[in-house]
């Protein structure tokens, strides 16, 4: 196995390629190769967030005050959305749709989509805040449809859901939702179905709607309600081919339904006793159980039946308890299914989706945090247990776990690098203030030109250094590129009612709508953001 040298930063992200990884430090955004290690200068000060855009030619770097767009590669000015006064919140969140817009959101719920080659903002209204995740999913890309933005919003106490169309400046007449509490919502991956889970406590617990907002069927159905008091879907998640969605319960449970009529295929139990016995040996499920010696060398024997898994709590304590199913996750190809339950959290389950049964128990020494799958390598599964330690798992074979161990300081989180089925592997390993890239077959051999790495981001740009107005650029009030350097657009409106002061007397506008009702139907008073 080789490790990369350390590099010093924090929020290390991967690129959907999976050919860069960036990460901030010092107001400094690094773009670098996985072999190499570049720079550039971003405005941004105390980022909370890196994305990517699907190309990885795009980087949104958002602060509380600021989100930034960098090119990676190229000479391209970066494109920055301020925030104003802060009438609206800080900053929480940026997502690229498509190459060329950009949506924004704050704290206290508005929303906006920019369209980054014209600089044009429109606004989105008001988007739900309580939701377990983003209140927008974007609709996977399909060749010849266009881009779909789906928006969960909630007024006057009622859940819409709005169908947003960026490339028309559009959206649908809002709908209004037959849920309690929506928490989240997700699109199949290919596209053609739309899910919002509802909180726990209802009945149905899951809508699912067509791409022109119809709902086409509910879990549980009208005629099979459950009715009897326990909580409902904790999760969704999709298979890679969009031919199945398992439904993860709070009662430890996970339903699997097709996608087709949305009935269920079979519900999965964990249970806290494995008994085999009576089954032949050759149909028995393996099950793999970890052993460490005094000298914290790692092992893994298969365990013998009747075998219970260790409990996560074996003593009564006063803290809440978490309930039903920790994690679900299918394989990239949608054969594999890999679970954990709140109960055991060192054990991780592996069901074959095609038979409908266990295909093998994994239990480990200590508490696993994610189990996540190969992008590319269908049956190869890694296990984070927080020790620094990479756990691989072809489950395709009859071989054990292998722990491949990285001697690194804490307990860095570890995710697989997005590489060819028949490229080498590469794990990301990152820390709170620094990142590794693991290779446990080895390091691809590279030429010198690719170890000299990449130029990203065109020029330095120094702290406070003034740049172009993306919007003056495109009205013809200053030259693309070769430019001059000017005052930035900030710097000018100061010195223009520095100028003002000196003849007249300056009236302020209060931020309020009714003190200056001349520009209410041109600007939102109460929206002050801007992008250059």
């Amino acid at each position: 196995m080789e490790i990369s040298q350390r590099h010093e930063g924090a929020r290390g992200t991967i690129s959907p390629s999976g050919s860069l990884v960036a990460h901030s430090s010092n107001s400094k955004l690094r773009p670098a190769t996985l072999l190499s290690h570049s720079s550039i200068r971003t405005a941004a000060k105390e980022v909370s967030t890196l994305k990517w855009s699907s190309d990885s030619a795009n980087i949104a770097i958002v602060s509380n005050k600021l989100v930034e767009v960098q090119a990676v590669e190229g000479h391209a000015h970066p494109t920055r959305i301020e925030n104003g006064s802060g009438s609206l919140g800080r900053f929480v969140g940026a997502d690229f749709v498509g190459r060329h817009h950009l949506l924004t959101s704050w704290e206290f719920g508005r929303a906006k989509i920019w369209d980054l080659s014209t600089g044009k903002g429109t606004d989105l209204g008001d988007l739900k805040t309580t939701c377990d995740e983003p209140a927008w999913q974007q609709r996977p890309e399909s060749t010849g449809d266009i881009r779909t933005v789906a928006l969960l919003t909630r007024l006057a106490a009622e859940d819409t859901l709005t169908m947003h169309f960026p490339e028309l400046s559009t959206s649908m007449q809002p709908l209004k939702l037959p849920t309690v509490d929506a928490k989240s919502m997700s699109w199949s991956p290919d596209g053609r179905w739309l899910a919002v889970l509802d909180t726990a406590t209802a009945s149905p617990s899951v809508y699912f709607y067509t791409p022109d907002a119809h709902q086409y069927r509910s879990y549980p159905s009208a005629a099979n309600l459950e009715g009897d008091g326990c909580l409902g879907v904790k999760a969704i998640n999709w298979s890679a081919d969009s031919r199945v969605v398992a439904l993860s319960r709070y009662d430890g449970t996970v339903v699997l339904l097709n996608t087709i009529t949305f009935t269920p295929l079979a519900v999965i139990k964990h249970t806290t006793t494995v008994e085999q016995s009576n089954l032949p040996p050759h149909q028995q499920t393996p099950i793999w159980r970890e052993a460490v010696s005094a000298s914290n060398e790692r092992s893994y024997a298969l365990a013998s039946q009747p075998v219970s898994p260790p409990l996560s709590r074996t003593k009564p304590t006063i803290e809440p308890v978490e309930l039903g199913v920790a994690e679900a996750s299918f394989s990239s190809n949608g054969s594999y299914l890999a679970t954990r339950d709140e109960r055991m959290l060192s054990t991780v389950w592996i069901w074959n989706v095609a038979t409908l049964a266990a295909h093998a128990v994994v239990m480990q020494h200590s508490n696993v945090r994610k189990a996540q799958w190969h992008p590319t390598r269908a049956s190869l599964v890694i296990l984070d247990c927080g020790e620094g330690i990479a756990y691989l798992y072809d489950v395709a074979t009859s071989s054990a776990p292998l722990a491949v161990n990285a001697p690194l300081p804490g307990s860095p989180t570890l995710s697989w690098v997005h590489t060819a089925a028949e490229s080498k592997l590469a794990i990301l390993a990152a820390a709170r203030s620094s990142f590794w890239i693991l290779y446990p077959e080895g390091a691809e051999s590279v030429s010198d030109d690719a170890r000299a790495g990449v130029e990203v981001g065109g020029e330095l740009f120094e702290e406070g250094a003034s740049e172009d107005s993306l919007l003056d650029i495109l009205s013809g009030r200053k030259p693309a590129l070769p430019y001059e350097i000017e005052e930035s657009y900030t710097k000018m409106v100061e010195l223009e009612m520095g100028e003002a002061d000196e003849g007249a007397d300056v009236a302020f506008d209060d931020t309020f709508r009714e003190k200056k009702k001349a520009d209410t139907d041109a600007v939102d008073p109460l929206d002050d953001s801007q992008i250059f």
